[in-house]
């Protein structure tokens, strides 16, 4: 994926940082272990604003209330929607967000630096490895240990460090599973995938926004349902030309296909008339939604994850990003590589897919 300049500038300028502060650093050698029957609260620190970024935290979270279910976790996070995504995930306490800009916003910076310093934790987990805004929040919190993978870029005190190995996971969305190697846990036996466990309650609300969206245009609740979003980071996007054709070849494939166009501040209008439209701004609720659809397809973008957490049936088209990294995890999902396929093409991938029965 080919980044803007802004943002190469800003990642140059953050590594560059980050290493003149890497020289004055206490340099010592932490330990590799940390014994999870003494831990009782844990936070995971991860001040990212994209939501897939945050999605990928889910099997960890899982896994350690799975192996410490008497531990109450906290996240540290960089978006407050996004966050509440993680709110409802088993023993997680509290999602904390912090300001975007903190330098650039002292009151909010005061405020943030404030709250980080009034809890006490057991272990503080640095899951963005050397990101100066992680570890300026790791040297703020006040946690017993502190842990992270080694990188040349640390410059926080660290109470554990380990060198990372070779990846047990290769998708970018199990990464965070790494960090049940400090605590000497051992990794799932059953292929893990994103989670953030919809409530019932959710669901049941999803389901009757589906229902009463089909009914005020008439359309029959048994209809085959796809709902797809048309956003997506720099040149991952795929144009509104594609989606139209897609869209044309796929109802002439199959007329009794509802196409749900899932809009959003950066994708305020449907892509025609022949397309229905949904927004939510709870993401939760949104993830259901997708869930209660028959289909979920887009580009490789946050709600593509948000989809596969909530156990929706997803078709992810890929033009830039890795699949093996990148892609939609689950048995039930597939991701294609579209950049040599017309949309046509995938349209009849998409029937064929829709038909398919999802695996138990």
């Amino acid at each position: 994926m080919k980044y803007p300049l802004h943002v190469t500038l800003r990642k140059k300028l953050s590594s560059i940082l980050n290493g003149v502060l890497s020289l004055f650093s206490h340099k010592s050698q932490p330990a590799q272990y940390i014994d999870k029957e003494r831990i009782k609260s844990i936070v995971i620190i991860r001040p990212n604003y994209r939501i897939g970024n945050l999605l990928f935290l889910t099997p960890l979270i899982n896994e350690l209330s799975k192996e410490m279910p008497n531990a109450k976790i906290d996240i540290i996070v960089g978006m407050k929607l996004a966050g509440k995504i993680l709110e409802p995930l088993p023993n997680v306490d509290k999602v904390i967000d912090i300001p975007r800009k903190l330098l650039l916003h002292p009151l909010e910076m005061f405020a943030y630096i404030k709250q980080a310093r009034t809890k006490q934790y057991d272990v503080a987990l640095n899951v963005s490895g050397g990101s100066t805004s992680a570890q300026i929040v790791t040297a703020l919190t006040r946690a017993k240990y502190k842990a992270s993978f080694a990188s040349d870029k640390l410059w926080a005190n660290f109470t554990h460090i380990q060198e990372r190995g070779l990846k047990t996971y290769r998708h970018m969305g199990l990464e965070s599973l790494e960090f049940l190697r400090f605590f000497k846990i051992d990794f799932p036996k059953k292929m893990p995938t994103l989670d953030i466990k919809p409530t019932q309650e959710e669901k049941e609300k999803a389901k009757q926004d589906l229902l009463s969206l089909l009914h005020v245009n008439n359309i029959d609740a048994d209809t085959k349902v796809i709902a797809i979003f048309r956003n997506a980071r720099f040149d991952k996007k795929i144009s509104d030309e594609w989606w139209n054709e897609w869209v044309d070849t796929l109802l002439k494939l199959d007329e009794n296909i509802v196409i749900i166009d899932i809009l959003s501040p950066d994708i305020p209008t449907k892509l025609n008339e022949k397309v229905l439209e949904y927004a939510n701004k709870d993401l939760r609720v949104l993830g259901a939604f997708f869930q209660a659809c028959d289909l979920y397809v887009s580009a490789d973008t946050g709600p593509m994850h948000l989809a596969v957490a909530s156990g929706a049936k997803v078709l992810a088209l890929f033009n830039k990003t890795d699949i093996q990294v990148y892609g939609a995890l689950g048995k039930q999902n597939r991701t294609i590589n579209i950049e040599k396929l017309s949309p046509g093409d995938v349209a009849h991938i998409t029937t064929d897919f829709l038909s398919t029965v999802s695996p138990a």
